[in-house]
């Protein structure tokens, strides 16, 4: 049977459960929840599935009227916005199309302004609607990855995405998370961690800021324990972290926890509850999770204690959820509680008994190890003769040795050396400044250079920046290795379907660019502006003939620049 979460509906009550219903007509099965951790953020809302097709009826979830309106590229694509009267606000995006009379509303806007992406906010009378009320068609606008319908409910006055399953919307789900493995740390340089393999008797050991995964496995009882470690020592500050997913009935896509909880001998470590966050704050994702675990393996490893830089909301950590090992003598009991919102949980018991921090093997952490510390809380400069870079305070999350490393440049294809910048597995919060010097870049190219990013197998990307001062500057929010090069090719434009005959009912193109990214599109039929919807994740720009354009013979013009100025041009007669 399906589990009820029981919040009630008194007055006050945050999440009332019998004010919202859903927001369409088929049962909801979801393929991503709230808090669930996506690229540098928790995920605002559920993602429910549109039976894999766009067009389906989307419905107000309450009596409200229309306070928001966006049509963006990427992002959440078409977006609707309502208010209700109880203080809340629920969002409907990557739709396919908008109900009238807003369709028609949102057209003019785009045609007065000449511009496809507009936000609108509307007067509060002016779009009323009634719960149930066919207010959009779902879709897969925006970066939308397949046909869905994102559905949010927030806090009016704060903006907050808050939990929707809190506020009883119906999805069917009697499964409790998965516990997959858990990971331990030893957070500084005389930190040690030993775990005895069950099955060889040998000893791993973790020590200087490094950690390790522990397999569990379900015991008798269908809780976790560990698998293939049979014994668990550690002395001094120590940390933990927990692979888990949520999971409901109609699908198999992982979903985010609710609830986890860690203890210690009975007294709270850690705990985590996805209530609500702050758009401002979701970024503080990429200090949740274990960053470089999830570039190195794919793996979402959410941490059990707090990293100095960590303002996440969402926490009640005594000590930061860090474990002082203590002498031979201590015994720690530590348990696991992972819970969704419909309060089904999950557990996993372990024990860490303290030990002698003078571990025999213990490598030494320091060798080779840079002497210059990115203190997290401060800011950070480090120039050569070639290249400068400031990372402001707070950017990072915890402190770091430094490195940085000159690799060859990439002959016929950038105009400096590669300058590796610390390691990608570092996140930074905020972004950096990276100064690149350019002697070497002919003065006819120095509206055309930038800051690329290169990759293991060679490959550029834009990390954006200009000329100046003899230098190429750009400010990047990712550590990596850059260099300086140049981008002289105008981007192409190709006409995708295209009639001669009056059945012709829209004219596509696909726009694309090599290295700096799109700046501008216009679209003209006959020497007028003409609306082009742009589906960024496909590079497509489409425009669906009306009356704007008559039967008979006409001229297309597209004219595209990219961010160095390079301009692609399209002149196409065509006949309805």
């Amino acid at each position: 049977m399906c589990a009820v979460l029981l919040l009630g509906s008194m007055h006050g009550d945050p999440y009332p459960d019998n004010y919202f219903t859903s927001p369409l007509n088929i049962p909801l099965i979801l393929s991503g929840g709230y808090g669930e951790m996506r690229s540098n953020h928790f995920h605002a809302g559920l993602d429910i599935k549109t039976q894999g097709r766009t067009g389906l009826p989307v419905l107000a979830a309450a009596d409200g009227w229309i306070s928001r309106i966006n049509v963006n590229a990427g992002g959440y694509g078409n977006a609707l916005y309502i208010n209700h009267p109880n203080g809340h606000q629920t969002v409907y995006a990557h739709l396919d199309s908008f109900a009238e009379p807003v369709a028609s509303f949102i057209e003019q806007h785009q045609y007065s302004q000449e511009s496809f992406e507009v936000q609108i906010f509307p007067e509060r009378n002016q779009f009323p609607v009634s719960q149930g009320e066919i207010i959009a068609r779902s879709g897969n606008s925006g970066s939308s990855g397949g046909p869905h319908l994102h559905f949010e409910i927030r806090d009016a006055g704060t903006a907050e995405p808050l939990n929707p399953l809190l506020f009883g919307i119906d999805v069917k789900d009697s499964l409790p998370p998965r516990i997959f493995r858990f990971k331990v740390y030893a957070l500084d340089d005389d930190s040690v961690i030993r775990l005895r393999d069950s099955q060889t008797g040998g000893w791993r050991i973790v020590s200087g800021r490094e950690s390790a995964f522990v397999d569990v496995r379900t015991a008798a009882d269908g809780s976790y324990e560990p698998a293939r470690v049979s014994r668990i020592e550690a002395a001094g500050r120590i940390g933990f972290g927990i692979q888990t997913h949520d999971y409901h009935e109609g699908a198999t896509n992982r979903l985010g926890a609710y609830r986890i909880l860690l203890t210690a001998n009975g007294n709270r470590l850690f705990s985590s509850v996805m209530e609500r966050f702050s758009f401002s704050t979701t970024r503080f994702l990429n200090a949740h999770v274990d960053y470089a675990e999830r570039r190195s393996s794919g793996r979402w490893v959410q941490r059990s204690y707090l990293l100095p830089g960590n303002e996440l909301a969402i926490y009640d950590a005594p000590g930061r959820g860090i474990l002082e090992a203590g002498g031979s003598d201590a015994v720690h009991e530590m348990h696991y509680s992972v819970e969704d919102a419909f309060g089904h949980s999950s557990r996993l018991s372990f024990t860490v008994l303290g030990a002698d921090p003078a571990t025999p093997g213990q490598p030494d952490s320091d060798a080779g190890a840079s002497t210059e510390i990115m203190h997290w809380d401060r800011t950070f400069t480090y120039a050569t003769q070639d290249m400068s870079l400031r990372i402001p305070a707070r950017a990072l999350y915890d402190d770091e040795r430094f490195s940085y490393e000159v690799l060859p440049r990439v002959e016929g294809r950038t105009f400096s050396d590669r300058h590796r910048i610390h390691d990608a597995g570092t996140p930074l919060h905020t972004a950096m400044t990276v100064r690149l010097a350019a002697d070497d870049v002919p003065p006819q190219l120095y509206d055309k250079v930038l800051v690329g990013m290169t990759d293991s197998r060679g490959r550029i990307s834009s990390a954006g920046g200009a000329y100046s001062g003899g230098n190429v500057s750009t400010q990047v929010r990712s550590f990596g290795t850059f260099a300086i090069v140049a981008d002289t090719t105008a981007p192409t434009i190709s006409p995708l379907r295209h009639s001669r005959t009056a059945r012709s009912r829209a004219l596509r193109l696909r726009v694309r660019d090599d290295l700096s990214g799109i700046a501008s599109f216009r679209a003209e039929i006959d020497g007028e502006w003409r609306l082009f919807e742009h589906d960024a994740k496909n590079s497509l720009f489409e425009h669906r003939l009306d009356e704007r354009t008559p039967p008979g013979e006409h001229i297309l013009t597209v004219r595209v620049v990219d961010n160095k100025g390079n301009i692609g041009h399209l002149e196409l007669p065509f006949r309805r």
